[in-house]
């Protein structure tokens, strides 16, 4: 990415629950830079924190410790009624969309605009040029009830967009739709992203959710950032056991691993040896047979890697003569002692 001047900065966020019988600490530090116009991945597994830290980017939870800048400015130091202007320039994209029942595809949009102050006129014309934007200018007067889940959301990211901000925060924001749904929702977001410019931070617990639309991804685990870097980084090497659980398991590649499995190792290829025989030519020139347990492709930021899930021979000399065959071919491979 050309641009590396940072749109949302934390700095030693922490966030302790008040509890009865104990305290319960989420987010134990963190610090965090996101830079202007780029899409940003959260992840982790269910309870690791990442609801709580996005709900900290906006203020919607207080960390109890440490700041939290927007474009340079501190908004842990805001009054209320600073915070509130200052949240028009970030807007929020839920699981469950929160759409008025009550009102149109248009009046949803608008809302967040009279709350503004902004003019009907002025709202309306607004609103429909964003029905426009995100595909749904021919169903300005439809109700919630009369929409799909993928239209629900398109009228729910028309809406944040109403305020001009800075930052799209999307909480799970394709969770509630099937996959199809999710791939459109997700080419609408990155595409607002090109044309606008718009930050985007993405909070999910589905590494294709990242590979799709990411271009750098922190992996938070037990409330702390376990590791982070680039999309291709993370897939083709990550660093920790929250990494390799959500890489090594991302999609298909946990079928076929069930319980433990002897000698068995991820192998990561790029498109410039896709369309070679990996396999076959290093089985051919060892002498030994590879049992493949699972495989997929994905393309991130424009360029397509692949994995697989393999299992080498009992005789370690074998094992080590393939490993080698693969690494002289460039590449990656790891073994898995955990699956």
């Amino acid at each position: 990415m050309a641009q590396t001047e940072t749109m949302i900065a934390l700095q030693g966020i922490t966030k302790v629950f008040q509890q009865k019988k104990e305290n319960l600490q989420v987010l134990k530090g963190i610090d965090l830079d996101i830079a202007k116009g780029e899409i940003f991945g959260i992840i982790g597994m269910s309870g690791a924190g990442k609801s709580t830290l996005v709900r900290c980017i906006n203020l919607l939870e207080r960390p109890t410790e440490g700041k939290v800048y927007l474009d340079g400015q501190e908004l842990t130091c805001l009054s209320e009624k600073e915070l509130r202007k200052a949240r028009r320039s970030m807007g929020m994209i839920f699981q469950q969309f929160h759409l008025l029942v009550q009102r149109t595809a248009l009046e949803n949009v608008c809302f967040p605009m009279e709350i503004a102050g902004i003019k009907k006129q002025e709202a309306i014309k607004k609103a429909q040029e964003l029905l426009e934007l995100v595909g749904l200018g021919d169903r300005a007067e439809h109700y919630p009830s009369q929409m799909s889940g993928g239209q629900k959301q398109r009228v729910a990211i028309a809406r944040a967009l109403a305020t001009n901000p800075k930052v799209l925060l999307c909480d799970e924001a394709t969770s509630a739709l099937d996959p199809n749904t999710t791939k459109g929702v997700l080419e609408l977001l990155k595409d607002i992203n090109q044309r606008l410019g718009i930050t985007i931070v993405m909070i999910t617990h589905e590494m294709k959710v990242i590979q799709e639309i990411c271009h750098r991804v922190a992996i938070i685990s037990e409330g702390n950032i376990a590791e982070m870097g680039s999309v291709a980084e993370i897939f083709t090497a990550p660093k920790t056991e929250a990494g390799r659980e959500l890489v090594f398991h991302e999609g298909d590649s946990r079928e076929g691993l069930q319980g433990y499995v002897p000698h068995c190792y991820r192998i990561v290829f790029d498109e410039s040896n896709s369309n070679e025989p990996l396999l076959g030519s290093m089985m051919v020139e060892c002498g030994g047979l590879a049992n493949i347990l699972a495989a997929n492709t994905r393309s991130i930021d424009g360029k397509v890697y692949g994995q697989m899930m393999i299992q080498l021979p009992e005789d370690e000399a074998l094992r080590e003569r393939m490993i080698a065959n693969l690494r002289a071919k460039h590449i990656v491979v790891e073994e898995v002692e955990h699956v």
